[in-house]
């Protein structure tokens, strides 16, 4: 079951979440397997990151193997970050040319 995860960071500075996606870059493929979408940017509530993936095993081999890593690299932990999560039933989207690249 295609599942959405959104993972908020209060502790995560912008430059943090820069040096995670270059870590990120240096460790395998981005998007990671499994992972159908992925939005992230800086919020009220820190930095967030929403992403749908085709199952929870997918995203928490990537969460074990690539994303906790990547943060530790950078001081911080997935340990502190709130992530909720919930089955996609339906996913829409409009015409994605020009869209913002990281």
């Amino acid at each position: 079951m295609p599942i959405c995860n959104i993972l908020e960071d209060a502790a995560q500075s912008a430059e943090q979440a820069d040096q995670v996606r270059q870590h990120l870059r240096t460790t395998g493929s981005v998007p990671p397997e499994g992972a159908r979408l992925v939005l992230a940017g800086t919020t009220e509530r820190g930095y967030s990151v929403i992403s749908v993936w085709d199952n929870a095993e997918l995203r928490d081999r990537f969460y074990a193997e690539r994303l906790g890593p990547a943060y530790a690299s950078v001081g911080l932990s997935l340990d502190d970050a709130t992530t909720t999560q919930f089955e996609v039933d339906t996913l829409t989207a409009g015409d994605l040319t020009g869209a913002a690249v990281a």
